[in-house]
Protein backbone atom coordinates (compact mmCIF):
# COMPACT_ATOMS: atom_id res chain seq x y z
CA UNK A 1 0.00 0.00 0.00
CA UNK A 2 0.91 3.66 -0.62
CA UNK A 3 0.23 6.70 1.37
CA UNK A 4 0.77 9.26 -1.30
CA UNK A 5 0.48 13.17 -1.04
CA UNK A 6 0.62 13.46 2.75
CA UNK A 7 3.06 15.24 5.24
CA UNK A 8 5.05 13.47 7.82
CA UNK A 9 5.04 14.95 11.51
CA UNK A 10 7.85 14.35 13.12
CA UNK A 11 6.84 14.89 17.31
CA UNK A 12 10.58 14.89 18.58
CA UNK A 13 11.22 18.08 16.15
CA UNK A 14 8.20 19.58 15.49
CA UNK A 15 8.82 19.38 11.47
CA UNK A 16 6.83 18.32 9.05
CA UNK A 17 7.82 16.64 5.42
CA UNK A 18 6.40 15.97 2.26
CA UNK A 19 6.70 12.76 1.89
CA UNK A 20 4.87 9.62 0.83
CA UNK A 21 4.98 6.18 2.85
CA UNK A 22 4.83 2.48 1.89
CA UNK A 23 3.41 0.03 3.81
CA UNK A 24 3.76 -3.61 3.98
CA UNK A 25 3.92 -6.85 6.03
CA UNK A 26 2.36 -4.07 9.13
CA UNK A 27 5.27 -2.20 9.09
CA UNK A 28 6.46 1.06 6.53
CA UNK A 29 8.93 -0.34 3.93
CA UNK A 30 11.26 1.54 1.85
CA UNK A 31 9.31 1.13 -0.83
CA UNK A 32 6.33 -1.67 -2.21
CA UNK A 33 4.76 -3.20 -4.79
CA UNK A 34 1.40 -1.47 -5.26
CA UNK A 35 -1.15 -1.00 -8.11
CA UNK A 36 -3.62 1.93 -8.48
CA UNK A 37 -5.83 0.43 -5.87
CA UNK A 38 -3.46 0.30 -3.50
CA UNK A 39 -2.78 3.61 -4.13
CA UNK A 40 -4.45 6.20 -1.15
CA UNK A 41 -4.20 9.87 -1.56
CA UNK A 42 -4.10 11.59 1.47
CA UNK A 43 -4.44 15.53 -0.45
CA UNK A 44 -2.28 16.99 2.38
CA UNK A 45 -3.23 15.09 5.15
CA UNK A 46 -0.27 15.04 7.89
CA UNK A 47 0.43 11.66 8.67
CA UNK A 48 2.06 10.78 12.47
CA UNK A 49 2.52 7.80 14.48
CA UNK A 50 -0.57 7.45 16.32
CA UNK A 51 -1.82 8.27 20.20
CA UNK A 52 -1.58 5.81 22.98
CA UNK A 53 -3.52 5.17 26.58
CA UNK A 54 -1.04 3.27 28.51
CA UNK A 55 -2.79 3.45 31.78
CA UNK A 56 -6.50 1.84 30.30
CA UNK A 57 -9.49 -0.17 32.20
CA UNK A 58 -11.44 -0.97 28.81
CA UNK A 59 -14.00 -2.78 30.67
CA UNK A 60 -13.76 -1.02 34.02
CA UNK A 61 -16.31 1.16 35.68
CA UNK A 62 -14.97 3.82 37.57
CA UNK A 63 -16.53 4.80 40.53
CA UNK A 64 -19.34 2.74 39.08
CA UNK A 65 -21.94 4.14 42.03
CA UNK A 66 -24.97 1.89 41.86
CA UNK A 67 -21.98 -1.37 41.78
CA UNK A 68 -23.47 -2.45 38.83
CA UNK A 69 -19.96 -3.91 37.61
CA UNK A 70 -19.88 -6.58 40.70
CA UNK A 71 -22.62 -8.37 39.58
CA UNK A 72 -21.89 -8.53 35.95
CA UNK A 73 -20.39 -11.26 34.33
CA UNK A 74 -17.27 -11.68 32.34
CA UNK A 75 -19.18 -11.98 28.73
CA UNK A 76 -20.82 -8.19 29.79
CA UNK A 77 -17.66 -7.24 30.82
CA UNK A 78 -15.83 -8.07 27.77
CA UNK A 79 -18.51 -6.38 25.57
CA UNK A 80 -18.11 -3.02 27.06
CA UNK A 81 -14.04 -3.05 26.89
CA UNK A 82 -14.52 -4.13 23.03
CA UNK A 83 -16.73 -1.10 22.29
CA UNK A 84 -14.37 1.13 24.52
CA UNK A 85 -11.07 0.04 22.46
CA UNK A 86 -13.58 0.52 18.90
CA UNK A 87 -14.43 4.03 20.11
CA UNK A 88 -10.96 4.88 21.16
CA UNK A 89 -9.45 3.71 17.75
CA UNK A 90 -11.86 6.04 16.24
CA UNK A 91 -10.78 9.01 18.11
CA UNK A 92 -6.94 8.02 17.01
CA UNK A 93 -5.72 6.04 19.57
CA UNK A 94 -3.97 3.29 17.60
CA UNK A 95 -1.92 1.27 20.88
CA UNK A 96 -3.65 0.83 24.63
CA UNK A 97 -1.94 -0.78 27.32
CA UNK A 98 -4.17 -2.56 29.79
CA UNK A 99 -3.25 -1.86 33.34
CA UNK A 100 -5.55 -4.40 35.31
CA UNK A 101 -8.46 -5.98 33.52
CA UNK A 102 -10.52 -9.22 34.24
CA UNK A 103 -10.20 -12.72 32.81
CA UNK A 104 -8.40 -12.37 29.97
CA UNK A 105 -11.00 -9.97 28.55
CA UNK A 106 -7.72 -7.52 27.10
CA UNK A 107 -6.00 -10.63 26.00
CA UNK A 108 -8.87 -11.82 23.67
CA UNK A 109 -9.38 -8.36 22.16
CA UNK A 110 -5.77 -8.29 21.80
CA UNK A 111 -5.43 -10.88 20.03
CA UNK A 112 -8.61 -10.85 17.52
CA UNK A 113 -7.45 -6.96 16.84
CA UNK A 114 -3.41 -8.20 15.73
CA UNK A 115 -5.21 -11.49 13.66
CA UNK A 116 -6.88 -8.96 11.71
CA UNK A 117 -10.37 -10.67 13.57
CA UNK A 118 -11.57 -6.83 14.18
CA UNK A 119 -10.59 -3.55 13.15
CA UNK A 120 -8.89 -2.11 16.29
CA UNK A 121 -5.75 -0.87 18.18
CA UNK A 122 -2.75 -2.70 18.96
CA UNK A 123 -3.17 -3.84 22.94
CA UNK A 124 -0.89 -5.23 25.41
CA UNK A 125 -2.07 -6.86 28.02
CA UNK A 126 -0.99 -6.97 31.66
CA UNK A 127 -4.21 -9.16 32.89
CA UNK A 128 -5.59 -8.93 36.37
CA UNK A 129 -3.47 -6.30 38.78
CA UNK A 130 -1.62 -8.00 41.90
CA UNK A 131 -2.93 -6.62 45.20
CA UNK A 132 -2.29 -7.70 48.46
CA UNK A 133 -5.26 -8.22 50.98
CA UNK A 134 -7.09 -4.91 51.96
CA UNK A 135 -4.67 -3.34 49.11
CA UNK A 136 -5.43 -0.48 46.26
CA UNK A 137 -8.67 -1.56 44.50
CA UNK A 138 -10.54 -3.66 47.28
CA UNK A 139 -14.10 -1.79 48.14
CA UNK A 140 -15.00 -3.25 51.15
CA UNK A 141 -18.01 -5.29 51.54
CA UNK A 142 -18.37 -5.23 47.72
CA UNK A 143 -16.50 -7.91 46.18
CA UNK A 144 -16.38 -9.27 42.40
CA UNK A 145 -19.18 -12.34 41.64
CA UNK A 146 -18.06 -13.25 38.39
CA UNK A 147 -15.49 -10.78 37.25
CA UNK A 148 -11.95 -10.53 38.54
CA UNK A 149 -9.59 -7.54 38.09
CA UNK A 150 -6.98 -8.60 40.86
CA UNK A 151 -4.99 -11.54 41.89
CA UNK A 152 -4.86 -11.27 45.44
CA UNK A 153 -1.66 -12.30 47.00
CA UNK A 154 -0.07 -12.09 50.51
CA UNK A 155 3.68 -13.36 51.02
CA UNK A 156 6.73 -13.94 48.95
CA UNK A 157 5.29 -17.44 47.57
CA UNK A 158 1.92 -15.92 46.46
CA UNK A 159 3.68 -13.53 44.65
CA UNK A 160 5.43 -15.34 42.59
CA UNK A 161 2.39 -18.09 42.33
CA UNK A 162 0.64 -14.41 41.00
CA UNK A 163 3.45 -13.17 38.39
CA UNK A 164 3.78 -17.20 37.07
CA UNK A 165 -0.09 -17.00 36.54
CA UNK A 166 -0.34 -14.52 34.35
CA UNK A 167 2.99 -15.49 32.42
CA UNK A 168 1.07 -18.61 31.66
CA UNK A 169 -2.19 -17.28 30.42
CA UNK A 170 -0.23 -14.50 27.97
CA UNK A 171 0.06 -11.17 29.64
CA UNK A 172 2.41 -8.77 28.28
CA UNK A 173 3.41 -6.85 31.37
CA UNK A 174 2.54 -7.68 35.30
CA UNK A 175 1.05 -4.81 37.15
CA UNK A 176 1.74 -4.59 40.65
CA UNK A 177 -0.63 -2.32 43.05
CA UNK A 178 2.73 -0.55 45.12
CA UNK A 179 0.93 2.09 47.46
CA UNK A 180 -2.31 3.61 48.16
CA UNK A 181 -4.48 5.49 45.55
CA UNK A 182 -7.96 7.32 45.38
CA UNK A 183 -9.90 4.79 44.89
CA UNK A 184 -10.05 2.75 48.34
CA UNK A 185 -11.44 4.64 51.91
CA UNK A 186 -8.58 3.20 54.13
CA UNK A 187 -5.85 4.43 52.03
CA UNK A 188 -3.73 7.30 50.97
CA UNK A 189 -1.96 8.01 47.94
CA UNK A 190 1.48 7.21 49.58
CA UNK A 191 1.06 4.48 51.63
CA UNK A 192 2.93 1.46 50.67
CA UNK A 193 1.33 -1.58 50.66
CA UNK A 194 3.67 -4.58 49.96
CA UNK A 195 6.85 -5.80 52.21
CA UNK A 196 9.82 -5.40 50.48
CA UNK A 197 10.45 -8.99 50.41
CA UNK A 198 6.55 -9.17 48.36
CA UNK A 199 7.91 -6.57 45.91
CA UNK A 200 11.58 -8.13 45.63
CA UNK A 201 9.52 -11.40 44.83
CA UNK A 202 7.12 -9.69 41.86
CA UNK A 203 10.41 -8.29 40.34
CA UNK A 204 12.32 -11.42 40.52
CA UNK A 205 9.43 -13.44 39.18
CA UNK A 206 9.25 -11.07 36.62
CA UNK A 207 12.76 -10.98 35.40
CA UNK A 208 12.78 -14.63 35.55
CA UNK A 209 9.94 -14.74 33.12
CA UNK A 210 10.61 -11.77 30.65
CA UNK A 211 7.71 -9.45 31.78
CA UNK A 212 8.58 -5.61 32.12
CA UNK A 213 6.45 -4.30 35.41
CA UNK A 214 4.43 -1.14 36.11
CA UNK A 215 3.47 -0.16 39.24
CA UNK A 216 0.83 1.57 41.03
CA UNK A 217 2.80 4.09 43.03
CA UNK A 218 2.88 6.84 44.40
CA UNK A 219 5.07 7.28 47.16
CA UNK A 220 8.71 8.63 46.30
CA UNK A 221 11.11 5.82 47.57
CA UNK A 222 9.25 2.79 46.78
CA UNK A 223 9.23 4.44 43.14
CA UNK A 224 12.97 4.41 43.79
CA UNK A 225 13.16 0.89 45.40
CA UNK A 226 10.64 -0.42 42.66
CA UNK A 227 13.21 1.28 39.25
CA UNK A 228 16.27 0.06 40.88
CA UNK A 229 14.47 -3.73 41.14
CA UNK A 230 13.98 -3.59 37.49
CA UNK A 231 10.95 -1.60 37.14
CA UNK A 232 10.08 -0.32 33.77
CA UNK A 233 6.83 2.46 34.45
CA UNK A 234 5.80 4.18 37.53
CA UNK A 235 1.61 5.10 37.12
CA UNK A 236 0.47 8.64 38.84
CA UNK A 237 3.41 9.21 40.57
CA UNK A 238 1.41 11.73 42.90
CA UNK A 239 3.99 12.12 45.67
CA UNK A 240 7.22 11.82 43.61
CA UNK A 241 10.36 14.41 44.27
CA UNK A 242 13.23 15.49 42.83
CA UNK A 243 14.95 12.87 44.67
CA UNK A 244 12.69 10.26 43.12
CA UNK A 245 12.86 11.71 39.39
CA UNK A 246 16.64 11.38 39.43
CA UNK A 247 16.33 7.89 40.02
CA UNK A 248 13.66 7.23 37.55
CA UNK A 249 15.67 8.94 34.89
CA UNK A 250 19.28 7.39 36.00
CA UNK A 251 17.56 4.09 36.00
CA UNK A 252 15.31 4.57 32.47
CA UNK A 253 12.27 3.84 33.49
CA UNK A 254 9.05 6.28 32.66
CA UNK A 255 6.42 8.07 34.10
CA UNK A 256 2.48 7.68 33.14
CA UNK A 257 1.07 10.84 34.95
CA UNK A 258 -2.56 10.13 34.68
CA UNK A 259 -2.89 13.83 35.87
CA UNK A 260 -6.60 13.42 35.28
CA UNK A 261 -7.45 11.51 37.92
CA UNK A 262 -6.77 14.59 40.39
CA UNK A 263 -7.41 17.78 38.23
CA UNK A 264 -10.38 17.19 36.28
CA UNK A 265 -12.82 18.21 38.93
CA UNK A 266 -15.69 18.22 36.79
CA UNK A 267 -15.37 14.66 35.31
CA UNK A 268 -15.11 13.74 39.30
CA UNK A 269 -18.56 15.03 39.67
CA UNK A 270 -20.19 13.92 36.09
CA UNK A 271 -19.07 10.21 37.27
CA UNK A 272 -20.40 10.76 40.81
CA UNK A 273 -16.85 9.95 42.29
CA UNK A 274 -17.21 9.42 46.56
CA UNK A 275 -16.84 12.06 48.58
CA UNK A 276 -13.49 10.11 49.83
CA UNK A 277 -11.70 10.05 46.35
CA UNK A 278 -13.07 13.27 45.41
CA UNK A 279 -11.32 15.33 48.54
CA UNK A 280 -7.84 13.25 48.33
CA UNK A 281 -7.98 13.75 44.93
CA UNK A 282 -8.12 17.62 44.93
CA UNK A 283 -5.36 17.40 48.28
CA UNK A 284 -3.29 15.46 46.08
CA UNK A 285 -3.49 17.40 42.90
CA UNK A 286 -0.68 20.56 43.79
CA UNK A 287 2.06 18.16 44.75
CA UNK A 288 0.85 15.41 42.27
CA UNK A 289 1.36 18.25 39.34
CA UNK A 290 4.72 19.02 40.83
CA UNK A 291 5.68 15.52 40.40
CA UNK A 292 5.32 15.52 36.91
CA UNK A 293 7.29 18.88 36.08
CA UNK A 294 10.12 17.35 38.09
CA UNK A 295 10.27 14.27 36.77
CA UNK A 296 10.58 16.31 33.39
CA UNK A 297 13.21 18.52 34.79
CA UNK A 298 15.06 15.05 35.57
CA UNK A 299 14.49 13.86 31.46
CA UNK A 300 12.41 11.32 32.33
CA UNK A 301 10.98 9.60 30.13
CA UNK A 302 7.19 10.07 30.01
CA UNK A 303 4.02 8.25 28.61
CA UNK A 304 0.31 8.82 28.69
CA UNK A 305 -2.43 7.23 29.95
CA UNK A 306 -6.05 8.39 31.31
CA UNK A 307 -6.70 5.71 33.61
CA UNK A 308 -10.81 6.91 32.91
CA UNK A 309 -13.53 5.79 30.31
CA UNK A 310 -14.08 6.48 27.82
CA UNK A 311 -10.33 5.89 26.94
CA UNK A 312 -10.75 8.06 23.81
CA UNK A 313 -12.40 11.58 25.39
CA UNK A 314 -10.53 10.84 28.38
CA UNK A 315 -7.04 10.23 26.61
CA UNK A 316 -7.79 13.42 24.64
CA UNK A 317 -8.62 15.32 28.18
CA UNK A 318 -5.22 14.13 29.98
CA UNK A 319 -3.24 15.50 27.12
CA UNK A 320 -4.99 19.40 27.84
CA UNK A 321 -4.02 18.75 31.29
CA UNK A 322 -0.70 17.76 30.48
CA UNK A 323 -0.55 21.03 28.98
CA UNK A 324 -2.95 23.02 31.54
CA UNK A 325 0.25 22.16 34.18
CA UNK A 326 2.99 23.30 31.89
CA UNK A 327 4.21 20.69 29.76
CA UNK A 328 4.94 21.66 26.22
CA UNK A 329 2.28 20.66 23.68
CA UNK A 330 5.30 19.09 21.75
CA UNK A 331 6.28 17.05 24.70
CA UNK A 332 2.92 15.66 25.10
CA UNK A 333 2.68 15.27 21.84
CA UNK A 334 5.97 12.98 21.75
CA UNK A 335 4.70 11.09 24.86
CA UNK A 336 1.26 10.14 23.63
CA UNK A 337 3.27 8.87 20.47
CA UNK A 338 6.73 8.07 20.50
CA UNK A 339 7.66 8.01 24.16
CA UNK A 340 4.22 5.54 24.47
CA UNK A 341 5.62 3.38 21.94
CA UNK A 342 9.11 3.48 22.91
CA UNK A 343 7.54 1.90 26.21
CA UNK A 344 5.74 -0.94 24.88
CA UNK A 345 8.85 -2.09 22.93
CA UNK A 346 8.22 -0.30 19.40
CA UNK A 347 11.35 1.45 19.14
CA UNK A 348 12.45 5.13 19.55
CA UNK A 349 11.79 6.77 16.18
CA UNK A 350 9.66 9.97 16.20
CA UNK A 351 7.96 10.08 12.86
CA UNK A 352 7.31 6.67 10.56
CA UNK A 353 9.97 5.40 8.76
CA UNK A 354 11.03 2.14 7.40
CA UNK A 355 10.82 -0.55 9.78
CA UNK A 356 8.11 1.57 11.81
CA UNK A 357 5.44 -0.58 13.13
CA UNK A 358 2.88 0.97 10.82
CA UNK A 359 0.33 2.58 13.51
CA UNK A 360 -0.26 5.75 12.31
CA UNK A 361 -3.43 8.65 11.98
CA UNK A 362 -3.94 11.09 9.27
CA UNK A 363 -5.33 14.00 10.33
CA UNK A 364 -6.34 17.78 8.69
CA UNK A 365 -4.03 20.33 9.49
CA UNK A 366 -1.16 20.31 12.56
CA UNK A 367 -1.75 19.00 15.62
CA UNK A 368 0.82 21.61 17.21
CA UNK A 369 -1.32 24.26 16.04
CA UNK A 370 -4.48 23.20 16.88
CA UNK A 371 -4.66 19.24 18.99
CA UNK A 372 -7.74 19.06 18.77
CA UNK A 373 -7.71 17.54 15.16
CA UNK A 374 -6.12 14.70 16.71
CA UNK A 375 -10.07 13.74 17.75
CA UNK A 376 -11.10 13.30 14.61
CA UNK A 377 -8.88 11.44 12.18
CA UNK A 378 -9.50 11.45 9.19
CA UNK A 379 -7.74 7.97 8.67
CA UNK A 380 -6.63 5.72 11.17
CA UNK A 381 -4.52 2.34 10.94
CA UNK A 382 -3.10 -0.83 13.31
CA UNK A 383 -0.90 -3.35 12.37
CA UNK A 384 -0.40 -1.89 9.00
CA UNK A 385 -4.80 -2.04 8.34
CA UNK A 386 -7.03 0.64 8.06
CA UNK A 387 -9.51 0.46 11.23
CA UNK A 388 -10.62 4.18 9.53
CA UNK A 389 -10.21 4.42 6.20
CA UNK A 390 -9.67 8.13 5.20
CA UNK A 391 -11.47 7.55 1.83
CA UNK A 392 -14.43 6.40 3.40
CA UNK A 393 -13.80 8.19 6.93
CA UNK A 394 -15.88 4.82 8.61
CA UNK A 395 -15.11 2.17 10.73
CA UNK A 396 -13.68 -1.30 8.96
CA UNK A 397 -15.84 -4.24 9.34
CA UNK A 398 -14.72 -7.43 11.20
CA UNK A 399 -13.47 -9.99 8.69
CA UNK A 400 -15.67 -12.72 7.93
CA UNK A 401 -15.65 -16.23 8.11
CA UNK A 402 -14.40 -18.09 11.56
CA UNK A 403 -12.43 -17.20 13.62
CA UNK A 404 -8.83 -17.37 13.32
CA UNK A 405 -6.39 -18.65 15.37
Amino acid sequence: MQLAGGHVLDVGTGELQRRDLAIAGGQVVASAKSSDEDRVELDGLTIMFGLWDVHAHPGGLMYDPPAAGYFERASQHSVRAGANLLQAATMGITGVRTAAEADGIDMAWRDSFARGRWPGPRVMCSGPAIRTTGGHGTAYPREYVSAKPFLIADGPTQMRVAVRTLAEQGADWVKVLLTGGLYSVHESVDSGQLSDDELAMVMATARQRGLPVLAHCGNARLAERFVELGGRSVEHGYALDEQAAATLSAKGAWLVPTIGVTHDVDMMKADGWPEHAMKRAILSSAKHAEAVKACVAAGVKLATGADLNPIGPRLHAELRLLEQIGLSRLDVLRAATAGSRELNGLGAETAPGPGSAADLIMVEGNPLDDPTVLQRPRGVMAYGRFVVDPRGGVLSPPAPGPYRQ
